[in-house]
């Protein structure tokens, strides 16, 4: 009977060598190609955030408020571009005069029921698919997001109070107000969501210095106050711990992300988990991968609308 012919076993060694040999080489490819289409699908997310800004701008003259007032009305400017944003769905849930989530102040309690449905909500565009929380901070029920707007240069300890940027407390910024320029003034950028209580890491986190102490880079750098790893976990509200940053620190900054306990002050940076920089959008609506080796001063100078600096140093 004739015998049917079969690989000996050094030719399926050596088979299986070959396909290990292949695959080694695919995977980091397809790692490479879904790492940029993240990255130009976190870049159209930003675009969206910019073109609502603006569309904002066209309907009512300004610019939304980073931080609204009076209290307990603190929404974020991501709030008021739902409508721009083809979000009319969540816009109807939204109740400006309640608060926007269950929070305190000095000797009072505010009730966020009204608008808890809005805030547990997910909206794609305020998600980067780089990011595996995939828009939740773990252990919190509401929604997040992972771009934030520009508050300033961090001029003041980054006080939210007639901050120099595009989005603060009561903000009403016009684009006439940006003398800087509109293509020098940057309007959004991305950061991960932080780890929530069970990943408290430099990276994912904020170190919350106690009370209204003031952040300065020795305090933050210091051993004082608690790491806050609900970062960006909240996109209903305008403060530092959930969608406002500033231009104290360049991107990706080595230094941890800090502010004060009532998130009104702070060193917060752009960061993201793209390899190299972070994605920015601008005044003028366009939409940049800064990298991180970029000047400080120019970086510095790209968070205010009207300090006059130089660009091109």
């Amino acid at each position: 009977m004739p015998r049917r012919p079969a690989f000996s076993l050094i030719e399926l060694l050596v088979a299986l060598a070959i396909i290990g040999i292949a695959m080694g080489l695919l995977l980091p490819a397809v790692q490479k190609v879904r790492a940029a289409a993240a990255r130009i699908s976190c870049s159209n997310n930003l675009k969206q955030l910019a073109l609502a800004a603006h569309g904002h701008h066209g309907s009512q003259g300004y610019f939304p408020a980073g931080r609204g007032t009076p209290a307990p009305a603190i929404f974020s400017a991501h709030a008021y571009l739902l409508p721009h944003l083809e979000q009319d769905g969540v816009r109807g849930l939204v109740d400006f005069a309640s608060p926007p989530i269950f929070y305190t102040a000095p000797g009072i309690v505010f009730d966020g029921s009204r608008n808890d449905p809005a805030a547990r909500t997910r909206i794609g565009a305020f998600v980067c698919p780089a990011d595996p929380a995939g828009g939740r901070v773990p252990g919190i029920t509401q929604a997040g997001t992972n771009y934030a707007g520009n508050a300033g240069s961090g001029t003041a300890g980054g006080s939210l109070v007639a901050a120099d940027g595009l989005f603060f407390t009561n903000s009403a910024v016009r684009i006439v107000d940006i003398t800087d320029g509109a293509t020098n003034t940057a309007l959004f950028a991305e950061r991960p969501l932080g780890g929530g209580s069970l990943d408290p890491t430099h990276r994912l986190a904020i170190r919350e210095l106690p009370g209204v102490t003031e952040p300065t880079p020795a305090a933050c750098s210091g051993a004082t106050g608690v790491w806050n790893g609900e970062r960006g976990g909240k996109w209903i509200v305008g403060n530092y711990g959930n969608t406002l940053y500033n231009h104290a620190e360049p991107p990706d900054s080595p230094n941890a992300d800090c502010m004060n306990a009532t998130q009104q002050k702070g060193r917060l940076a752009a960061r993201s988990l793209h390899l190299g920089g972070v994605n920015a959008a601008f005044a003028d609506g366009s939409v940049r991968f800064i990298p991180v080796s970029i000047s400080p001063s120019i970086w510095t100078a790209w968070g205010s609308r009207n300090g006059g600096e130089s660009v091109s140093d």
